[in-house]
Order: C-alpha cells, then sequence, then structure tokens
C-alpha cells in the first residue's frame, strides 16, 4: 500500500498494524474540536506545534489560521501563550520560522518597504511632507507613518494617492496589497478598496480613511490633515 505525499510513515504503519487504535484516536481529535470555531482551533493548534516545536506543523496551522480570520497579532500572540509549557527557547525558534514564512504583518524590524516616519503631534488642516515621487520607486508605493498613524501612498494611472494604511478587517497591510488601477487589494483576506474614495468593494459598510494630497514642482509628496 502506497503512502499519500506528506503522510507520515510513522501514522501509515499504525493505520496498518493497529487500524482500529488510530481509527479511535482520529476521531477523538476530530470531535474534541468540534464546537469550537476554525480560527480558534488553528490558534489553539499553533501553540501545540510551538510546544513540540514542529516548523512544518506551525507552518501548516499559521496559514490555516490566516486562511479562517486570524490577525498577525492573534498569532503571535498563541506563539506566546505556549511559553509556560515551552520555555523561551521554543518561542524564539517558533517566530523565526514565521518570519521566514515571509507572510504579510510579520516582517522584523528593518523589513520590509521603506518607511518614512513624521514624529510629533500634527494639527488638523496641516500639510504633511510624506515622502517623494522618486521614493515610490518601481512598485509605485511608500509607507509612511505620521503621528503613529499608518499610511500607503500610491501612484497609480499618474497621480497620487494616499490612504490609511491598514486593512479594516484584520490589519493587513495595504500598501503590500495588489494594486490594480485605482483598486488595491488587502494581502490578507483580499478585500479591494477604491483609492480615491475608500470604499471596500466587498463590505459597502466598510472603507479606509482618504486624504488630500500635493505634489510640488520638485516631486515632494505633501498630505492634509
Amino acid at each position: 500500500m502506497g503512502k499519500a505525499k506528506g503522510e507520515s510513515r510513522g501514522l501509515a504503519y499504525l493505520q496498518q498494524v493497529r487500524p482500529q487504535a488510530v481509527s479511535h484516536l482520529l476521531r477523538f481529535f476530530r470531535e474534541s474540536g468540534q464546537h469550537l470555531e476554525p480560527r480558534t482551533r488553528f490558534l489553539i493548534s499553533i501553540v501545540t506545534k510551538v510546544i513540540n516545536l514542529s516548523p512544518r506543523g506551525l507552518q501548516q496551522y499559521v496559514r490555516r489560521a490566516l486562511d479562517e480570520g486570524a490577525s498577525p497579532d492573534e498569532i503571535i500572540d498563541a506563539v506566546l501563550c505556549a511559553y509556560p509549557c515551552a520555555g523561551l527557547t521554543k518561542v524564539v525558534d517558533a517566530l523565526d520560522v514565521i518570519l521566514d514564512m515571509k507572510l504579510p504583518g510579520f516582517e522584523a524590524p528593518g523589513e520590509g518597504d521603506d518607511s518614512t516616519a513624521a514624529e510629533g503631534p500634527v494639527a488638523k488642516g496641516e500639510w504633511v511632507e510624506v515622502g517623494t515621487r522618486e521614493e515610490l520607486g518601481e512598485d509605485e508605493r511608500l509607507e509612511v507613518n505620521v503621528a503613529d498613524r499608518s499610511l500607503a501612498v500610491f501612484e497609480a494611472d499618474g497621480e497620487i494617492f494616499v490612504i490609511d494604511g491598514l486593512c479594516p478587517h484584520r490589519s493587513g497591510p495595504l500598501v503590500r496589497g495588489q494594486l490594480q488601477g485605482k483598486t488595491v487589494t488587502c494581502p490578507l483576506h483580499q478585500w479591494q478598496f477604491d483609492l480615491e474614495s475608500g470604499a471596500c468593494q466587498d463590505n459597502p459598510g466598510a472603507r479606509v480613511g482618504t486624504y488630500e494630497v500635493r505634489v510640488e514642482d520638485d516631486g515632494r509628496i505633501l498630505v492634509k490633515f
């Protein structure tokens, strides 16, 4: 009897020599979480994979948790919840595994897109420089932090647009989303937003903030707050 791709040799062996025992065990696992929503089950599985330090299992359940709507912060919390049983070394190693997956929202400090920071409070109606056309680069986008506010700057069809940088669904980083015309798609759960109005095409009740933009002759991009 052949082994399915990715199947454990040990499990395949037990299914042959102890089929009844394995059947009871697998049924127990299925029924033990039947009253939990999928996102919660997968977050719990992340905790167990950190305790056992199973990189392949951790990668599997991180992806499944994200697919079910878990946010990066919830996944990090699940990893930290394993600390009492796993210890600091396994927690840190688990985070290394997740960072190596290169998923949106899990960039280590210094990684990802360049970010411009404007510190200090910003008054209403104030114009703030957030970058230059040159800094947008080939991707035609720039991630900016202004007074602890995340913004995403895009160039689309020759125009400059500035919107809130985080998706209102699960805080997906919109600057890393797919840009098509004047629509950006969140990289986490594919919600689409119009750069002009901020309206969400998938959920009429959701939107992101938009900002008035002024581009100076020297290419500097200013945003009105």
